[in-house]
């Protein structure tokens, strides 16, 4: 049984019209307060949060393209370097260690690598150290057998010299 729209609409004015003021009131504040929960659960808040995420997203996305910008430049400022021989590089490579470690360190040089033993060196300095490294040797940490007792770290790197 299906009924005609305009009846309906006619039975709800009929109805409303019955309602005292105060009841009309309470009704029409319901419907607002409703009517507003609705609006900021389904249109407003879902679209704060996203804007919140799109802002902490966008932050660590700087973040990031800053960080890829400074190894670029660091990149770039490797390859415009001069090419450095074998035997440049280890020379280069002895120097910094003997100069960054003094009697702390022992360094092994074969063809296309070097090891270098360390003894209670810190962290800093050895940081410091593969860096000049990097730079003025071209040489790259290949692999690093490290004990830490306290601050200090005490062990084995090998470094791989720039090819022939």
């Amino acid at each position: 049984m299906s009924k005609n729209p305009s009846i309906a609409r006619l039975a709800a004015q009929a109805w409303w019209q019955q309602r005292d003021t105060r009841e009309k009131t309470m009704l029409t504040l319901a419907a607002v307060l409703v009517g507003a929960a609705l609006l900021w659960g389904i249109g407003i808040a879902p679209a704060l949060r996203t804007q919140q995420k799109s802002n902490a997203q966008q932050a660590v996305l700087q973040d990031q393209l800053q960080s890829m910008a400074r190894m670029q430049t660091q990149a770039k400022a490797l390859q415009s370097q001069a090419t450095l021989s074998q035997a440049e590089a280890a020379a280069a490579l002895s120097a910094s260690v003997q100069q960054t470690f003094g009697s702390a360190a022992d360094i092994t040089i074969r063809a296309s690598d070097a090891s270098v033993t360390l003894r209670g060196v810190s962290a800093d300095a050895m940081a410091q150290w593969l860096a000049t490294a990097r730079t003025n040797a071209r040489a790259v940490p290949l692999q690093a057998r490290l004990t830490r007792t306290g601050a200090a770290w005490s062990g084995t790197l090998q470094l791989g010299l720039p090819a022939p």
